[in-house]
């Protein structure tokens, strides 16, 4: 399913709590910047989370520090999980080497492009379900909406994919 998400303009970070049968899931909408603030959501969470960062579109320095520093102590949750990772989280999976502290990664999006006519999408990923490694031959091929030509990943698999090398990544 292609993404057709808006990206967000100068909104800080906010989330909505879900609770499901056994885990809880956290969405999080706008910017991780300096006005992030989350130890309100620290002492909420317990047990299995599972983070929804699809709709993460900036992250600063200083909200890397905030993030940084909000996922290594979360005292209540045994299992953690991150989920339709945005591009730019997925950069900063890539360059900050504790942004995901202990977490597992589930899904992320990928940039695709059509053969055909050009159309460019962001994919949803599934790390387990689909096997992702960083090999450009692991990675599926998905069929344009607009043509039906084949859809490639647009970008370095090595390099943007590189964050499921580390320890852990699934």
């Amino acid at each position: 399913m292609a993404s057709e998400r808006a990206h967000s303009i100068d909104r800080p970070v906010s989330w909505r709590i879900k609770e499901r049968p056994g885990f809880t899931t956290v969405e999080f909408v706008g910017d991780i910047d300096e006005r992030a603030e989350f130890a309100e959501l620290r002492l909420r969470l317990r047990g299995q989370v599972v983070f929804h960062l699809g709709e993460v579109h900036r992250i600063n320095s200083m909200g890397v520090r905030a993030w940084v520093s909000f996922i290594r102590d979360l005292p209540n949750v045994s299992d953690l999980q991150l989920s339709h990772c945005s591009p730019t989280v997925v950069a900063h999976l890539n360059m900050v080497a504790n942004f995901r502290g202990q977490a597992s990664l589930r899904s992320f999006y990928a940039p695709y492009v059509c053969s055909g006519c050009g159309r460019e999408e962001e994919r949803l990923l599934d790390v387990k379900a689909q096997t992702i490694t960083t090999r450009a031959s692991d990675l599926p091929i998905h069929t344009c909406a607009g043509c039906g030509e084949d859809m490639t990943f647009a970008d370095v698999p090595e390099r943007y994919l590189s964050f499921l090398t580390t320890a852990d990544a699934v």
